[in-house]
């Protein structure tokens, strides 16, 4: 079956959202970071908890099981920050857990008709390996569908303003 998502063997970071795990690929995750204090910002979607300094860099912080699900995360020991470069930014992302990092084999990716649709475009597979099931993602196509990158560069360079002042 042709696929515009077809993807090769690669290795992912898997993490969890819920109970469901995911993975993305570990080209665009910079580091996994324990939980740490978040600076809110007005008037921002409910996803978009507010920016953080991370690896001395002031980053946008998203909740990850909000975009997802609409569930607002309840952080735990377990919560982890994702750190991920997408279009030269670094934005950090909120999950209920990091769990390993993962040799994804093509032969366990399935391609089911619906991710061909527009509205989950950032999904490129679902990979069965074991007992687990991994639903792969293009993070920069998630973050496009569910996030103003504009709006988060506005964001990390006002409170990258007030830090420096």
């Amino acid at each position: 079956m042709q696929n515009q998502n077809h993807i090769t063997d690669y290795k992912a970071v898997i993490f969890k959202v819920g109970e469901e795990e995911y993975g993305v690929h570990i080209n665009q995750v910079i580091s996994i970071e324990r939980m740490q204090e978040i600076t809110p910002y007005p008037n921002r979607p409910a996803h978009v908890l507010g920016v953080t300094v991370l690896r001395e860099v002031v980053t946008p912080v998203i909740d990850l099981r909000s975009a997802l699900r609409g569930e607002a995360l309840i952080p735990s020991d377990s919560s982890r920050i994702i750190l991920v470069l997408v279009e030269d930014k670094q934005i950090g992302l909120i999950v209920d857990a990091a769990t390993d990092v993962l040799d994804i084999m093509i032969d366990t990716i399935q391609h089911p008709n619906l991710l061909d649709s527009k509205e989950i475009s950032y999904l490129k597979g679902i990979s069965k390996m074991d007992d687990r099931l991994i639903i792969l993602l293009d993070i920069e196509k998630l973050l496009e569908k569910t996030t103003n990158l504009d709006e988060l560069k506005e964001i990390k360079e006002t409170f990258q303003d007030r830090c420096d002042s």
